[in-house]
């Protein structure tokens, strides 16, 4: 090897192993972001048992049906001399909800959760030619999650007149409710119903479409909901006060209740074996904290890559040597705006806690790298592209749905940029960087 190529040699291996050093930095940085990603999972949990704490002592998620109206008679079944439970069902053939659903936040803690009160009036028909005569035995079923959330019942009224009897907690199968004992009514074929109640719950009310005819309005002045189960809205408005949602669901769209036999013996159980489908809107926190704090740590690796990028294009353009520990300072500052972050944003809304942390940790480089660069106009320009980074990344957060297009776009625009700004250096150059700098 002659001497000449001895420097540009000698260059190369100092590039290199510069090079191995940072990876190095890098993997080992991990460590403490893993950390970081683990105690935001933990606080998550502990907001989640926040949560069915709160739900357990409020009310939990909620359904309600179409009310039923039921016969049971003890019948000989040929062959069996012991009498047998025959259970005859009428579903309402329509029924109109119109819900008014109150929502609020509750907290335990510095952990939230979203609770309502809904106030509902169910009205309809019921055809009751089949269970001729109603004359004894005879209840009202009327299908609802959790019966004992209901805050008040203000009255069921058969036909006009108020059924002033004790409601009793039942399970129709799978499809949870209460009872009304409606035996003294003498109803006529064809039923008529208001039924009046409040009711609190926790992250969802829907409906199940058990009456031939279902139709349901919706009011709400929650302004983040998320309408889900299986019938979307056919119509709905949403702003800042609230939101309002119409359904109309007919027969087709649910599996008619069945008669079926029960030995007497058993406890009075009814049965019924609809496809319990449902449709509602699920009440949710819009950017949860710990949700929007997970996806800022993911792009972590981007932050530290282009940070160290840039203190190795520093090193090359100014001509300076940057020891290993200085680069591990600068990615310890970017691994604890993570936690600054996350504690931040359980006392202050996301923006101004992003806000708050990148500021913080921007003026904490930036006034390292004005010393280090040796120049303070260097630090300067530093703290301007750390801002314009984690503005990036702040965008990309928001921007849930098109954060992959632009998260590419924008990797594009740095990989060009730092091909077009080395594209004249000679890395075998023996300034390349500065030797007499160690």
């Amino acid at each position: 090897m002659t001497d000449l190529n001895k420097p540009r040699l000698l260059v190369t291996q100092r590039i290199s192993f510069k090079l191995i050093v940072i990876f190095f930095l890098i993997i080992l940085l991990q460590i403490p972001l893993f950390l970081v990603k683990d105690v935001i999972r933990e606080r998550q949990s502990m907001q989640n048992q926040a949560q069915q704490s709160i739900s357990q002592r409020w009310g939990p998620k909620q359904y309600i049906g179409a009310p039923l109206v039921i016969k049971n008679r003890l019948i000989a079944v040929e062959g069996n001399s012991k009498k047998q439970l025959f259970s005859q069902i009428a579903n309402a053939t329509t029924a109109s909800f119109a819900i008014d659903l109150q929502a609020q936040k509750r907290y335990l803690g510095v952990f939230e959760a979203a609770i309502y009160t809904a106030s509902i009036e169910i009205t309809g028909e019921i055809d009751t030619k089949k269970l001729q005569p109603l004359n004894s035995n005879v209840k009202l079923f009327i299908p609802i999650r959790d019966a004992s959330s209901i805050k008040s019942l203000e009255g069921v009224f058969l036909n006009s007149v108020k059924i002033n009897k004790q409601p009793q907690i039942k399970t129709l199968q799978d499809t949870k409710g209460f009872t009304l004992d409606i035996s003294d009514q003498n109803l006529p074929p064809l039923v008529t119903f208001r039924i009046k109640m409040n009711v609190t719950g926790s992250k969802s009310f829907t409906v199940v479409p058990n009456a031939a005819r279902t139709d349901v309005a919706i009011h709400s002045n929650w302004s983040s909901p998320s309408f889900i189960g299986s019938h979307l809205p056919d119509s709905r408005t949403i702003n800042e006060h609230g939101f309002d949602a119409k359904w109309a669901i007919n027969q087709l769209n649910f599996a008619s209740p069945l008669d079926a036999l029960a030995t007497s013996s058993a406890p009075l159980h009814y049965i019924y074996e609809p496809e319990i489908k449902q449709f509602g809107v699920k009440i949710i926190i819009p950017a949860n904290t710990y949700q929007v704090n997970t996806r800022t740590a993911k792009y972590s690796l981007l932050i530290i890559l282009l940070s160290f990028a840039g203190l190795f294009l520093a090193e090359v353009f100014f001509k300076i040597r940057l020891h290993p520990f200085q680069y591990l300072l600068i990615g310890v500052s970017l691994t604890l705006f993570y936690l600054l972050l996350l504690s931040l944003s359980e006392y202050l809304r996301f923006n101004f806690a992003f806000l708050l942390s990148a500021f913080s940790t921007i003026t904490l480089i930036a006034g390292y790298c004005s010393v280090v660069l040796g120049q303070r106009m260097r630090g300067f320009y530093t703290g301007i592209l750390f801002s314009v980074l984690y503005g990036f990344i702040f965008v990309l957060v928001k921007a849930e749905e098109s954060s992959l297009l632009m998260g590419s776009i924008g990797l594009w625009i740095v990989l060009a940029l730092a091909m077009y700004l080395t594209r004249k250096i000679n890395w075998y150059e023996s300034n390349a960087i500065n030797q007499s700098k160690i």
